[in-house]
């Protein structure tokens, strides 16, 4: 970036972190619910299909207000939903539980993933190709980061320290986007 270097490499980190974070859970939750709490096959596919129809609403509700309320705010509220789920996964195991906390992470990928490239942008002002690159490979990275991860944190300390991770993720996501400026 030719302007807002620091920031933009915060973002970087806190949208790689984020992006680990829920490639960590698709990897890890069908096998949590159905080997570890003992809970029908099917729920896992709800769950993951709750919180996909629900990031389309999200997205769109998230690219009307941003120039309300500004993208800074918005990518703060989508790691705070992030750290709430994640709390959730940790604490919860009941099925009505698991199923509601799929608002929380629809809001946490809906707005990364519809303001997270737009932030990018404005971080980089005249360089759109390049911020939008580089929010891409912040998914990509956080999807080959987030296999290995699960798969070595699931086989030494079991499926729910999957989500402990997570959590101490999304700390480091929230402590990187409070300290981006607002542009």
């Amino acid at each position: 970036p030719r302007q807002n270097r620091h920031d933009t490499l915060l973002l970087f980190f806190a949208c790689t972190a984020m992006w680990t974070c829920n490639g960590v859970y698709l990897i890890t939750i069908p096998l949590y619910v159905v080997n570890a709490l003992g809970l029908s096959e099917k729920l896992a596919g709800i769950m993951m299909g709750t919180a996909a129809g629900l990031e389309i609403p999200v997205m769109l509700i998230a690219g009307y207000v941003a120039k309300r309320v500004g993208k800074r705010v918005l990518m703060r509220i989508a790691v705070g939903a992030g750290l709430l789920f994640y709390v959730g996964l940790v604490l919860f195991n009941a099925e009505w539980a698991l199923l509601g906390l799929q608002l929380l992470n629809a809001i946490f990928i809906g707005i990364l993933a519809g303001i997270g490239m737009l932030y990018f942008q404005d971080l980089m002002p005249g360089q759109a190709g390049t911020a939008t690159t580089l929010f891409t490979n912040t998914t990509r990275v956080g999807w080959i980061i987030s296999g290995s991860l699960a798969g070595i944190v699931a086989q030494f300390w079991g499926y729910h320290a999957v989500f402990f991770i997570s959590l101490l993720m999304s700390v480091g996501a929230g402590y990187c986007m409070w300290k981006i400026k607002d542009v």
